[in-house]
Order: C-alpha cells, then structure tokens, then sequence
C-alpha cells in the first residue's frame, strides 16, 4: 500500500505540472498525456515498459506519464473529483465502472476514423462502442496449494467442501468488486440456475454455503500470498496477477475447473475535457495495435483484445482464453450491462449472508 501510495504521490504531483501554462511545465511542440490505470503487481511497471516507452519512440512530440491507482473504483474516484479541471487523459478500467463514467460524462467517445486498429478486436467488451473499447481480457482461476493436490482440482465444488473449512479464501470488498460478480454467476451455474444477470437468489443461496470454508473474504497481500504460504489452500484469483506472481511466489498453481470459468475485458477510454484529443486517441490507437499487444500479453498474461496479436506458444500455455478448450465454457457475463439494481442485490446478498460471521 505504501508503495502505491508513494507512486501515486509522485504522479499527482508530476500530473500538476502539466497544468502549468506550457512556458512553465515544458517545451514548445511537447505534447503531454496522462494514463491512468492500475498500480499493483506490477501492472505499471509493465505497461510503461511495454507500451508507453515504445509508443514514446515512435511519436517523440508526446510524453506521456503514468497515474497508478489500486483499482477500477479508485479510477472512477479521481475522474470524478477532477470533473472540473481534469488532469487525465486516457484511462483503463473495468466495465462496471466505464459504464457509470460514461453516464457522468466523464469520458468521451473516440472518433473511428482514429482508431483503425478497433477493427481488428475481438467481439467481446464491444457493448459501449467507441466510448470504451476493450484493451485486454481476463480470466477467473481456481488458485491451489500444490502441497494439497496431487493434481489441479477438476471442479470448483472444491472449494465448498467440508474438509476445507477455514482454508479458502477471495478477495471481496463492501462495495462489489469483480471477484464478487464473477463468484454468483460461478454459483449460479453451480447451483444448476440459469446463466445471466437476472435473478441472484440461487447464486447466495449456493455462496452463503461457502461462508463455513472462508479463511478471510480481505486476504493480505493477497489470496496468492496466502496459498503459497499454505495459509489457504483453495482461492479464486484472477489469471494475470496469479501468472504474474507465480515465479516470485511459487507454491501454487492456477487452473479452471470443468465447470468453465468467466471472462473480463478491461477497457481503454478517452477522458472527458482534456485539450489534447487527438494525441489520446492516437495513444489508444496503438495500445490496441498487434505490437503493443503481444508486448503486454507476454508480459502480463492477459489475453490480448486485438485478434492479430501473435503470441508465444509459452505465453499462451500460461493464459487460459487462448485455450480454445477453456474459451468454449465461458459463462456469459455482460458486464457493462450490470446496473445499479443489479449491484444493490448483490451487495446486500454478500454483505448479509455470505460475508457474515460464522458462529
């Protein structure tokens, strides 16, 4: 957290001088851009290397600094405190959150002609056209000690079972978080419910079943850390930052179960009110392109979102959409189509009953 809160620190403050007038803060012909995306498992460090710093090469009349956050939500917070004077350009977030900025008007739509690279995205995370297009796709994974099974577990109803009590773990939150919704729509399909956003009943009924197994619904640094140290045997986790530890961790492996498993596109978008427009689509434009996508790929496991990105063979074996046998059981999610009420439910449902202390 401190090393979050030192970067993000260091990134305001670099940010307010971009707010100078230009004979202050930099030289004539320089343009600057601000992207905000995530801070934490070495997200940022990866995406300055691997995209910024490359982009950078090939358009030497924009710089363009970082603004880490710890997530979607903390995204959603500074655009909404910058409403009046924003100081960003590009963000990346997840769909909940693009949706309510968009509702604010707190991004802006892209021009297509800008962005010739979108015509070779996948057809997911397309649902708000070009007001957020999708930069990279996620996976949920069944997390496990390897000191506990001989082999990956097969299902997911591992985690339910009795001999794990005290022994599983997720990272939720008092507001709903992405682990959280993919968890009930993983519920619902365990519980033999229909797939979709519709009713959530089933899914709690089935989750608060959980509550017995649960180690901690706040895992410190994280459910990776607690598995490798044994602490946990069993999390749900997501691949990228699971991958992405691994090596330094070890003591654990990711696997989807047979059930399937569900998908999250992180999106790109356009910040509202900012007078360099074009240079953030043309910033956008080549973080989708085949390069900058196998770069991060490779670097991060997501799955890349533009289509002819050629991925190594060893970075696919570590990234489960590019398995053509995990991408067919997808449980469908809309998620830029979840809404308040939707969230309210959920809420209620996790706080009440599922996260609720067990005598």
């Amino acid at each position: 957290m401190k090393k979050i809160q030192a970067r993000l620190a260091i990134a305001v403050a670099f940010v307010g001088l971009t707010s100078l007038p230009a004979g202050l803060s930099h030289a004539a012909g320089l343009v600057r851009l601000t992207v905000m995306a995530y801070g934490v498992d070495g997200f940022d460090e990866k995406y300055l290397e691997k995209v910024i710093r490359p982009f950078e090469a090939a358009h030497p009349d924009i710089q363009v600094s970082y603004y880490p956050v710890r997530d979607s939500r903390n995204a959603l917070a500074v655009l909404r405190a910058q409403r009046l004077a924003p100081r960003v350009d590009v963000v990346i977030l997840d769909p909940s959150n693009a949706r309510l900025a968009q509702a604010e008007r707190l991004i802006a739509p892209m021009d297509p002609k800008r962005i010739p690279n979108a015509a070779d995205l996948g057809p997911f995370g397309r649902e708000m056209g070009f007001w957020a297009l999708p930069a990279m796709y996620d996976s949920m994974t069944l997390v496990y000690a390897k000191t506990a099974f001989a082999q990956p577990p097969k299902s997911w109803r591992e985690m339910w079972d009795p001999k794990y009590r005290g022994k599983v773990t997720m990272a939720t939150s008092n507001d709903v978080n992405g682990s959280m919704v993919a968890m009930t729509m993983l519920a619902k399909r365990l519980a033999g419910a229909p797939d979709g956003i519709g009713n959530f009943d089933a899914a709690i009924d089935y989750l608060e079943k959980l509550a017995p197994n649960a180690l901690t619904w706040t895992p410190r640094p994280n459910q990776y850390w607690l598995v490798a140290e044994k602490k946990a045997l069993l999390a749900a986790g997501w691949n990228s930052r699971g991958q992405s530890q691994m090596d330094r961790l070890g003591g654990y492996g990711l696997t989807v179960p047979q059930e399937g498993t569900i998908a999250v596109p992180i999106l790109i978008a356009r910040v509202a009110d900012r007078p360099n427009g074009e240079a953030a689509q043309d910033f956008i434009n080549y973080s989708l392109g085949p390069q900058a996508q196998q770069a991060f790929t490779e670097a991060m496991y997501y799955a890349p979102a533009n289509q002819k990105a050629k991925i190594s063979e060893a970075a696919r074996a570590r990234i489960p959409l590019l398995s053509p046998n995990i991408a067919s059981r997808l449980i469908p999610l809309e998620w830029a189509n979840l809404t308040f009420d939707h969230i309210a439910k959920l809420r209620s449902g996790w706080l009440t009953r599922v996260m609720k202390p067990v005598p």
